[in-house]
C-alpha cells in the first residue's frame, strides 16, 4: 500500500513522513531510537523536521 499523506511523528524511534503530491514524492525525517540520545539531540531533530514541514 502506497503512502500518500503526511505523518508528523514525535518520540524516540519515530519517523515523520511528508508527502509532496505534485511530485508524488515522500520524504522522511527519522528520530534516533535510543532515549538518552533522543533527549540529547532533540533540538537537532526538531529543526530537521521543522525545515521539512515548512516545505509544504
Amino acid at each position: 500500500m502506497e503512502e500518500q499523506q503526511t505523518i508528523a511523528a514525535c518520540g524516540a524511534g519515530t519517523t515523520t513522513k511528508v508527502y509532496f503530491p505534485a511530485e508524488n514524492r515522500l520524504e522522511r525525517a527519522e528520530n534516533v531510537k535510543n532515549v538518552e540520545q533522543y533527549i540529547d539531540r532533540l533540538d537537532e531533530m526538531m529543526e530537521r523536521k521543522g525545515r521539512l514541514l515548512s516545505l509544504l
